[in-house]
């Protein structure tokens, strides 16, 4: 495994080892999905199989397909429960209406395969040949599945929100009949309009939105007098490929938790530092070397550091960096 792939596997365990904690996945459904309201109750989830693959069958079809979620939580109310599931993208994918489409499929599929199974093991007798062709009662139930997809990436999402996001252009007499399927997707950068009541979680999405929009101002301000769990900045870290800050944040832990207030502007003051002294030597704007070698090492895409530069200062501060390597 190269370390690029080491990177992103150790990014993508930290990840569902955070939203697999049922604080964090309540808060998370909760503020985006349920609109605030306390709907799921954290000592109500249970983990579920990530593993859904099933078997597709009719009388000349049958074929297996194997999928893997994320994160899966079951949450009871009473008998009965439903069916949570949480896909983490760090990159947008332009068919996952479709993918998140057959992961619930999937799931309602092998629900089904389940029920078929208990009944035969009962040696149940149908009471009408529409059962016995089903192979289920008429009062079979399933159970609902509901799907959430975060994406953490740097730039806004920009493939499509829903199946008819995906079609051809549809007459009206169509799209009437057409069944359509949402996505319900959470971006960080889009993350301002929730009310997140865990700190860990809201630390996570608040830090992260601010370091991808360069507020740094933001993030001194609110977090000036407060300290963040240590585990939950090496996270932040992990996200937004500052390894360097968490060098920093180490260096600050108290007790479990770091002054990432503090640890910000000495990071960021090395950068500066930095860029002065290799801007000078190359005979170059230092406030422009500064400012954007801050945003590469915090982690800020070129795409959108160019929206605030030119190519040529870009340029420049590369090789500023590439100079002092």
């Amino acid at each position: 495994m190269n370390n690029n792939n080491r990177t992103t596997h150790q990014k993508d365990v930290s990840l569902k080892t955070f939203w697999r904690d049922n604080e964090h996945f309540a808060d998370l459904f909760n503020a985006t999905v349920f609109n605030g309201r306390q709907v799921l109750k954290p000592d109500k989830l249970t983990e579920m199989d990530t593993d859904v693959s099933a078997t597709i069958q009719s009388k000349n079809y049958n074929e297996s397909i194997t999928r893997n979620r994320d994160v899966v939580k079951k949450m009871s109310d009473g008998v009965e429960f439903n069916i949570l599931g949480l896909e983490i993208q760090d990159k947008t994918h332009y068919a996952m209406p479709l993918r998140t489409m057959t992961y619930d499929a999937l799931g309602y599929i092998k629900e089904y395969n389940d029920i078929k199974k208990q009944h035969k093991l009962n040696k149940d007798s149908f009471s009408s040949p529409e059962e016995f062709l089903s192979g289920i009662d008429k009062s079979d139930r399933f159970h609902p599945i509901i799907t959430l997809v975060l994406y953490y990436g740097d730039s806004l999402w920009d493939g499509p929100s829903c199946l008819s996001d995906m079609m051809v252009s549809m007459p009206d007499n169509i799209k009437t009949y057409f069944s359509d399927y949402k996505l319900n997707l959470v971006q960080i950068l889009d993350s301002d309009k929730y009310t997140f009541y865990n700190e860990d979680v809201r630390n996570v999405f608040n830090i992260i939105r601010n370091i991808y929009n360069d507020d740094f101002d933001s993030i001194y301000r609110e977090y000036e007098s407060r300290n963040v769990d240590i585990d939950v900045m090496e996270l932040i870290c992990s996200i937004t490929s500052v390894p360097k800050l968490m060098d920093l944040c180490i260096d600050n832990e108290q007790g479990g938790t770091v002054n990432m207030c503090e640890a910000m502007k000495r990071f960021q003051a090395e950068c500066e530092s930095k860029g002065r002294n290799e801007g000078i030597e190359l005979g170059i704007d230092t406030e422009k070397v500064n400012s954007i070698i801050s945003m590469l090492e915090f982690g800020i895409t070129k795409e959108q550091i160019l929206t605030k530069y030119t190519k040529e200062d870009l340029e420049r501060a590369e090789a500023a960096i590439a100079n002092n390597n």
